[in-house]
């Protein structure tokens, strides 16, 4: 799911890499996106749900916060290994996007209808396996323009359509 929600924010993630000049190739956005995923599933996997949380906290993410600090170093390897780049431009590219992709969601629970809290807490217990996907989904549908009160009626593909329509 985080994979595909990740994916939604294709477009921002492109157009800063293109603006900074740190784009390694037509394949960075994605060597980003499936690291990222990959890292906060593991992570959420084992508990440790903080990144997720800062993710979806209706709250602006700071380039210098404990999470993305956290996460920098992870997601700096990842990129060294799929990107074939050095550890001192992965570490800059992983500074560059994280608060740019933490930011992307946070802005989107901050708009939304629902609770800000309540939506954090149901993206943090899906991903972690002790909610419900479906649910999650349907939350996240009415945070990136689904029907009013947080219910978008959409099933996760749909959403999926939407983010794809929402960032051309």
């Amino acid at each position: 799911m985080i994979d595909q929600l990740l994916k939604m924010a294709d477009g921002p993630l492109k157009e800063v890499l293109r603006n900074s000049g740190m784009s390694e190739g037509p394949g960075t956005a994605d060597a980003i996106e499936e690291t990222l995923a990959s890292l906060l599933q593991n992570k959420a996997s084992n508990g440790d749900l903080s990144a997720i949380k800062e993710m979806f906290s209706g709250s602006e993410t700071q380039h210098d916060s404990p999470v993305v600090n956290n996460l920098a170093g992870d997601l700096s390897s990842g990129l060294m290994d799929k990107l074939g780049i050095s550890k001192e431009q992965a570490l800059s590219l992983a500074m560059t996007v994280l608060p740019l992709l933490m930011n992307f969601f946070n802005k989107k629970v901050d708009q939304a209808p629902g609770a800000n809290n309540d939506i954090m807490n149901s993206v943090a217990d899906a991903l972690s396996g002790k909610g419900n996907s479906s649910g999650a989904a349907d939350l996240l549908g009415g945070l990136l323009g689904g029907n009013s009160g947080g219910k978008g009626g959409m099933d996760l593909g749909g959403l999926m359509d939407l983010g794809k329509g929402l960032f051309k």
